[in-house]
């Protein structure tokens, strides 16, 4: 017997498992789809959301990649991610957004009210700085260590932080932007509260970080830093073909910003997103419906 014959014996029997396989309704396990997230907490709750509800609803495994803000839109752009669902029009990320936008589709909006701006905790008298102007004095500047917490070079968020040094003139008036993680930037305001330093940081809504401290937005009268903000979803251009029920998922994915400020005091509190986003998705039966294709 020659091992050809062998060789084709073997072939034909594994495919006859194969379609008896299938015909006997045995599973095969669907394509992951790729969705890009970053480790901010309003995008975490949003996507962890999604991949409970696409994973458990349509049976439809998720691969979440964590990846930088900019090199997400650049996934999505040559298809080697399906989704984002933090994008930030039409200011925060209005560059990415222009540079890719002919190669992306953009799925839908997720939920309105977004807001960037910078905040200081309440203990630091509205008296002496209400606006982000009052950075300026000396008396201030000093009070602040002349220094401006951010979160990652390349974020949105550090992007309009640059753009509002520019228009206070405030590297002339001796401040220096600092950048970190969105952990950092956290670990600068948790530090300084109990001893009631000053600070100042890049922040945004929604974040639970309002509901853990007392902390308030400076007034922007240069309107530096946009006004309310839409968060989208964007999709390969292949999103729609390769995973049909996903997107249509994703197409009818909508929160409310009180959804998303819930779902990240929860994800905090228990450091479980996961938990989190099941918990929110099981007792909002209704909501769940809406998102499901018909």
């Amino acid at each position: 017997m020659s091992k050809s014959f062998i060789k084709s014996c073997i072939a034909t029997l594994t495919f006859s498992a194969v379609a008896l396989g299938a015909g006997t309704g045995t599973a095969v396990a669907a394509e992951p789809m790729k969705i890009g997230y970053t480790n901010w907490a309003d995008v975490m709750a949003v996507v962890h959301v999604a991949k409970y509800v696409l994973e458990t609803k349509l049976k439809q495994p998720v691969q979440l990649v964590n990846a930088d803000i900019g090199i997400q839109y650049q996934g999505v752009a040559r298809g080697s991610l399906e989704v984002m669902m933090g994008g930030w029009l039409p200011v925060t990320h209005a560059t990415y957004y222009e540079k890719y936008k002919s190669e992306m589709d953009d799925v839908g909006v997720l939920y309105t009210g977004g807001k960037n701006g910078w905040a200081v905790p309440a203990y630091v008298p509205e008296s002496e700085v209400s606006s982000i102007a009052d950075l300026a004095k000396p008396e201030v500047k000093a009070k602040f260590n002349g220094t401006v917490q951010s979160i990652e070079p390349g974020s949105g968020v550090m992007r309009a932080a640059e753009a509002t040094m520019k228009a206070y003139d405030l590297g002339a008036a001796g401040y220096k932007l600092q950048s970190a993680s969105e952990a950092g930037m956290l670990a600068t305001i948790s530090r300084a509260y109990p001893q009631k330093q000053w600070v100042v940081a890049t922040v945004w809504s929604p974040h639970w970080l309002f509901q853990k401290w007392n902390m308030r937005y400076l007034k922007d009268p240069k309107g530096s830093q946009g006004g309310e903000e839409q968060i989208h979803a964007f999709g390969s251009k292949q999103f729609a073909s390769k995973f049909p029920q996903a997107y249509a998922f994703v197409k009818n994915f909508k929160l409310d910003l009180a959804d998303v400020e819930s779902i990240e005091a929860e994800g905090y509190s228990t450091n479980n997103y996961e938990a989190a986003a099941k918990k929110f998705v099981d007792n909002h039966p209704e909501k769940v419906k809406a998102w499901l294709p018909q």
